[in-house]
């Protein structure tokens, strides 16, 4: 099998293009770039031209995960680990039910959710070590997370603002996914959600875990508002300075 279709799983050592390296850096500095573009393209734009920009991403993540789940099986590779059961996987749905119901509830989600923890696998890519920049579930893993990414933000060029209101409606629905996942990781031998563990390479969570040990979990709350105190209270500085 050509080592752009293998996984983590089946490729040999050695091939890892490494975090920061210049493939790296290269996705990094696309995403910053489209963020701004399209971020002030959409702006500008009418409701008709927002509409049709928020589909089109929609459309690409969606493709982008269907991608996934076609080429694993067909390549003799699948694994529990890719059921779209990961925090990302499950934002894919979310951005495609926003996309078409603009629900408010689901734009708070996406931008107190999916928009620190895709960031975070973008710049603490775990399959890096292991996956070289020519890889499809590399580009896959870069890519999905980019959309991702850029999706909120395009809210919040559309004038999308975070309401503390709203985060205290979705938290118990994440803590319930949680708790459901914790269940599912232990009769798969997953880590949906990292609720079994901070995942592979260095980042936040696997430090984490190397600290609190087996009390990670509880301390994964903290992570979280670390996370959301900048995201609420910056917003809400701003617009009082508006007033």
């Amino acid at each position: 099998m050509s080592v752009f279709w293998k996984s983590r799983y089946l490729i040999d050592s050695g091939y890892g293009m490494g975090s920061y390296s210049i493939g790296h850096f290269a996705w990094l500095a696309l995403l910053l770039l489209s963020i701004i573009l399209l971020g002030s393209s959409y702006r500008k734009g009418n409701e008709k031209r927002r509409r049709g920009i928020r589909y089109t991403v929609a459309s690409l993540v969606i493709i982008d995960e269907v991608l996934k789940d076609v080429v694993m099986p067909l390549t003799g590779q699948w694994d529990w680990s890719f059921l779209p059961l990961h925090l990302c996987s499950i934002s894919v749905f979310a951005v495609a039910l926003h996309a078409v119901t603009e629900s408010r509830l689901l734009a708070e989600y996406l931008y107190a959710v999916t928009l620190p923890t895709a960031l975070m696998a973008m710049v603490f890519p775990d399959w890096t070590g292991t996956l070289p920049l020519w890889n499809f579930l590399s580009i896959h893993s870069f890519s999905i997370h980019f959309l991702l990414v850029l999706y909120p933000c395009l809210l919040i060029y559309g004038g999308f603002r975070p309401s503390v209101r709203y985060l205290i409606r979705i938290i118990p629905a994440v803590i319930c996914l949680a708790f459901i996942m914790h269940f599912v990781n232990n009769e798969l031998g997953t880590n949906f959600f990292f609720v079994n563990g901070g995942g592979d390479g260095v980042n936040p969570l696997s430090v984490l875990e190397d600290y609190a040990g087996r009390f990670y979990l509880l301390a994964l709350p903290v992570i979280a508002a670390i996370c959301w105190l900048p995201m609420y209270l910056i917003p809400m500085r701003v617009n009082k300075d508006r007033q």
